[in-house]
């Protein structure tokens, strides 16, 4: 890896990724690299599968890779069909979800469509109902922002 790589992920207070470039080489090896030096630096791990069926050689294989990173995030963001992908659950509830948690992680997302969210700390349960406007996305990332804030300055949330 160069320097350069490196240190730009060095600055890095969060790191964000998802699990398109753990499909082939030499992108996985630079990813899981990537995530490395970025945890060392300090930096929260912020994980979004973003799955896409399409891309991967098989649903086994992105089962398994997706997976294979899992637990060093310790923010994840799922949709309700990559909670039943992940879980192989025809279920998406609060069960279901928490069998997604791992020591590491401090927040859970799991977005639910027009019907909202739900969020999973260690100690409590949130969930948010959008109303269908034009706004919902902008929103959404602004409770993302508001939930990274709260795990990184109020400490006692997690």
């Amino acid at each position: 890896m160069s320097a350069l790589f490196c240190f730009c992920f060095t600055q890095a207070k969060v790191f964000h990724y998802g699990s398109i470039s753990l499909i082939v080489e030499p992108c996985r090896s630079a990813h899981l690299k990537a995530m490395e030096v970025a945890k060392e630096a300090g930096a929260l791990l912020s994980y979004d599968p973003n799955l896409r069926l399409p891309l991967w050689p098989s649903k086994e294989e992105a089962q398994k890779q997706i997976l294979s990173i899992w637990d060093k995030a310790e923010v994840i963001k799922v949709s309700d069909e990559e909670l039943m992908f992940l879980t192989g659950s025809d279920k998406v509830d609060d069960e279901t979800a928490l069998s997604l948690w791992h020591s590491n992680l401090k927040l859970l997302l799991v977005t639910l469509g027009e019907k909202g969210c739900r969020y999973y700390t260690k100690v409590m349960v949130f969930e948010e109902f959008f109303f269908l406007v034009d706004l919902t996305l902008p929103l959404m990332l602004l409770k993302l922002c508001s939930c990274m804030y709260m795990i990184t300055e109020l400490p006692w949330i997690c």
